[in-house]
């Protein structure tokens, strides 16, 4: 009875281990995935370093947006550029201006993963609020001048073609250059909201394909968002209605106000056929401003006039 007694007891203590084995590695696996999604947590919440760059004359802080921690390197004198730029023609009128350009700054930004990103040309001193993002895999680095406006200077890197064509929109009305590069031949001008396919990348445009072209179209005047696009569209459809609209009130107004003229002569008694007066000069009533829409530094004005024709303005 004893020896009985003493079997039963053994075999309620061990299934009571084996019970409170699995309970005790269920808490130690909570316990280890709790740290693991802690740790990733946190790895996403972690706020990357703004970027400081040396000048001549101050430590100057570039607020980071690209998402991922960069270092920056020393300035360096684009010495080799300056030579080059003399070397390739040097009687050339705008030699000085190349020849200043190239006297600018070059920075050599590196990313965690190694990955350099040479920005020339620049001159960081001149700078107010810059910040540096990425767009595409390049890096921009946006800024104020000396003249409060707004600027940007893209990283020096060849252009990269995707696998997979991605549906874009235009945000204004912009012209398909043969070339990256402002300079650069016109293929044709695209409406803002117009549909077109980016083929490739490179710093500061997108390459595009539409309506049986192929080229160039600066990158801040096209989005893969559409409602952004059509957001832009229906501004302008509105202020062109705007304009028109004040156009036909001018328009009434001197009509008014020819027809109460001639009233008045009547009632003075001094009653004569009205002559025939020369047709007003049409003058304008509406501008709207389209602003760098290729990154040339160039843009235009959209004029309304009191006649309801529209005209284009160049600067």
């Amino acid at each position: 009875m004893k020896k009985k007694l003493i079997t039963k007891i053994l075999s309620i203590s061990v299934a009571g281990a084996v019970a409170l084995t699995p309970v005790a590695a269920f808490g130690a696996q909570t316990e280890e995935n709790a740290q693991t999604e802690s740790a990733e947590a946190a790895e996403e919440t972690k706020e990357v370093e703004d970027l400081k760059i040396k000048t001549e004359t101050q430590e100057l802080t570039v607020k980071n947006q690209t998402g991922y921690a960069l270092t920056a390197g020393e300035l360096e004198d684009a010495a080799d550029e300056t030579e080059d730029a003399k070397a390739e023609d040097t009687k050339t009128e705008d030699t000085a201006e190349t020849t200043e350009k190239a006297q600018g700054k070059m920075l050599t930004v590196t990313g965690e993963d190694g990955t350099e990103h040479v920005f020339k040309n620049i001159d960081p001193d001149s700078w107010t609020e810059p910040v540096i993002y990425d767009e595409y895999g390049f890096l921009y680095i946006k800024y104020e001048n000396k003249d409060k406006k707004e600027e940007e200077v893209a990283e020096t890197a060849e252009e990269k073609e995707w696998g997979e064509s991605l549906t874009m929109y235009l945000l204004s009305n912009v012209n398909v250059r043969e070339k990256a590069d402002k300079e650069s031949k016109s293929l044709k001008v695209l409406s803002t909201g117009a549909e077109v396919k980016g083929i490739a990348v490179a710093p500061g445009w997108i390459k595009v394909q539409a309506d049986e072209i192929t080229g160039y179209v600066y990158h801040t005047y096209i989005t893969e968002n559409k409602e952004a696009a059509d957001a832009k569209v229906k501004a302008e459809q509105e202020a062109k209605a705007q304009a028109e609209a004040a156009a036909a009130q001018a328009a009434a107004a001197q009509a008014q106000q020819s027809q109460n003229n001639y009233d008045y002569s009547q009632d003075q008694g001094s009653y004569q056929e009205p002559a025939q007066s020369a047709p007003q000069e049409k003058y304008e009533v509406g501008r709207q401003q389209y602003d760098d829409c290729d990154g040339s530094g160039h843009g235009y004005y959209e004029i309304t006039y009191s006649d309801g024709s529209v005209g284009y303005e160049e600067y």
